[in-house]
């Protein structure tokens, strides 16, 4: 799941002096800064996340321990991007974050047992409903707060090229 903040004139403005400079350590730190600002919509992420999976059978614990989330920035000729990424790790692939925002969770039958005496059956699968749009929700409740973050780091660096 992706989210971007992005359209904004300014991030593209300060984005392309910090390249004129020269100075990568300059640009590095605003990077680090930029991914700063998404740490509000990570967290509201990760709480619905928490409220929208279900408590019985662990799934809600497994999943807090798995989402990651991974920032990255863009600046072009004409538009620059902050991008929220979310994903889950899972045993041997990633889960399927955008069916349970969709509110689908896809999971092996509880208590039955993998191995008999006559040899390996497999296990069927289920589908379980959970409360969908916990990406969206989380996303939506932090945006304000991480556009106005951004707005800080941006006149930060304005700041500081202006004087030097």
């Amino acid at each position: 799941m992706e989210f971007h903040i992005d359209g904004r004139a300014r991030l593209h403005e300060v984005a392309k002096a910090v390249r004129a400079t020269g100075n990568k350590g300059l640009g590095r730190e605003m990077s680090r800064a930029l991914a700063k600002t998404t740490i509000p919509i990570q967290t509201q992420i990760d709480a619905e996340a928490a409220k929208a999976m279900p408590v019985r059978g662990g799934y809600q614990a497994v999943l807090s321990k798995s989402l990651h989330h991974k920032t990255s920035q863009r600046t072009g000729s004409r538009s620059a991007t902050v991008r929220l990424i979310t994903y889950a790790d899972g045993t041997g692939e990633r889960r399927d974050v955008e069916s349970l925002e969709k509110g689908t969770l896809r999971h092996p039958v509880y208590g039955r047992s993998r191995n008999t005496r006559a040899g390996r059956i497999p296990n069927p699968w289920t589908i379980t409903k959970v409360r969908s749009g916990f990406h969206k929700r989380g996303t939506d409740s932090a945006a304000d707060e991480a556009v106005k973050q951004l707005g800080v780091v941006l006149d930060d660096f304005a700041a500081r090229l202006a004087k030097g």
